[in-house]
């Protein structure tokens, strides 16, 4: 009887042994965790072209970082990122309607806070100008402050009724600039879209196509021939800087990409290259003036410090 027992004991553990082993071997010892996708978009336009080759701090500024960015998103290891490249109006409309669209190197407005969301700065231009190329005449002492700076845009076509602005279709300008364009008469409004609108706008001043354009100094790139009848003026009230920025959807998923962007935007600070990738584009006193600016408007943080490392 004992023998007996003893043998149905031993059969009842191989059975519960082979049972357990099975299972074991059906659980899977890897799982793979899916995912979040992010739908990176990326404005269709020609300055835009191998974005994610330009891994150099002399490259653009922003493609430099935005690059920088792309790419330690992705090794983070819960992040898929595929980049989509679609027109400046469709911008807009994808931040508005998917939860894990994101976009770089936007200015950040009340309009757009309305339905996205906003990284720390990204990177820093100085502000747009406006240009004016190979006139005859000087423009009237009236549209000017104690300063020389152009009081405001409107003014210009009120007293030059007759005169056309070049601006950038569906861009902002930063919000103080998109107000004072609203308040010019539309048709003294030349608007360029398409992927070659920066170098096409530059190219209708030169070609004295339209009067102004109103327009980055980063993008306006005369050769030497043009540099001497080129005019430059600044617009009485407009913040010096244009800061741009990461901007994702408004959802869930859009703030916990957005707080990793920040996260690593904070370590991207204090290294040379932040401080290189806008160097080559500030004169010396540019950049002066630059990190004076920063440091009383942001002064807890350190942004563009060239004893970086």
């Amino acid at each position: 009887m004992l023998t007996l027992l003893i043998c149905l004991s031993l059969l009842i553990s191989a059975i519960y042994s082979v049972t357990y082993s099975a299972a074991v071997q059906s659980t899977p010892i890897n799982k793979k965790v899916a995912k979040e996708k992010i739908l990176w978009l990326v404005e269709d336009k020609v300055e835009n072209i191998d974005l994610l080759a330009k891994n150099s701090a002399e490259t653009s500024t922003a493609s430099y970082i935005e690059n920088l960015i792309i790419q330690q998103l992705k090794q983070l290891g819960h992040y898929d990122v595929r980049t989509q490249r679609v027109t400046a109006p469709r911008i807009n409309r994808t931040l508005n309607t998917k939860d894990n669209a994101c976009v770089a190197n936007r200015a950040d407005t009340p309009e757009r806070r309305g339905y996205s969301l906003f990284s720390d700065p990204q990177s820093f231009y100085l502000t747009h100008k406006l240009y004016r190329f190979n006139q005859k005449s000087a423009l009237p002492s009236q549209l000017f402050n104690h300063e020389a700076e152009i009081k405001d845009l409107a003014s210009v076509f009120k007293i030059l009724p007759s005169q056309t602005i070049g601006l950038a279709q569906d861009v902002s300008f930063g919000n103080f600039l998109d107000q004072q364009i609203k308040k010019i008469n539309p048709a003294n409004i030349y608007y360029r879209g398409g992927n070659q609108r920066v170098v096409a706008l530059a190219s209708m001043l030169y070609k004295s196509r339209v009067d102004f354009v109103l327009a980055l100094p980063v993008d306006i790139t005369p050769d030497k021939s043009e540099k001497h009848l080129l005019e430059q003026y600044t617009i009485a009230g407009a913040p010096p800087y244009l800061i741009a920025h990461f901007n994702c959807s408004n959802s869930a998923q859009g703030q916990r990409i957005i707080n990793d962007i920040n996260k690593i935007l904070a370590k991207v600070y204090q290294t040379k290259d932040y401080y290189q990738a806008h160097k080559k584009w500030f004169s010396d006193k540019q950049l002066s003036g630059l990190q004076h600016f920063l440091s009383e408007n942001f002064a807890e943080t350190k942004y563009i410090n060239p004893t970086n490392e």
